[in-house]
């Protein structure tokens, strides 16, 4: 396992332990998993790599939505009907992808303009606030292929 994602999986335990949640064995189980993948997971994608010894798919989405409750997942809508997570970075940081129309390749951004308009929501006196953002396009290979 790389340091990123030993540091990201030590961050994540160490959040829920402070957030006052039980560390049970299914959420070490599905922050381990997610911090090895390399892109985002779906509730079945983690259950395929944990195997059905490890818990149930019920357990799989209520803790997926514990830790998105917590802060300590993205939720990513990539226009498949799946809905996917990842670990965000002890820093905070996050990826944004840019999904192609057709093919369905799902491209990683390296930036999050959402913090700009966070400040302007709180400005407005909301709290609480979080985002979830992908765009959509059609892919270079899927653009040749179409010509």
């Amino acid at each position: 396992m790389s340091n990123t994602a030993t540091t990201t999986e030590e961050h994540a335990l160490q959040a829920l332990r402070d957030s006052g949640l039980r560390l049970t064995q299914p959420r070490r189980y599905i922050i381990r998993a997610l911090s090895r993948a390399s892109e985002p997971l779906s509730p079945r994608e983690v259950y395929q790599q944990l195997g059905e010894a490890s818990c149930d798919q019920v357990t799989i989405y209520r803790c997926l939505g514990d830790l998105e409750q917590q802060g300590l997942v993205h939720r990513h809508e990539f226009g498949d009907g799946s809905t996917r997570y990842q670990l965000i970075a002890p820093d905070g940081g996050h990826s944004h992808y840019v999904v192609c129309r057709i093919c369905q390749h799902r491209q990683p951004l390296d930036i999050c303009p959402a913090p700009q308009l966070e400040a302007s929501a709180a400005a407005h006196g909301f709290t609480g606030i979080s985002h979830t953002l992908e765009l959509f396009g059609v892919c270079p290979q899927c653009q040749q292929g179409s010509g």
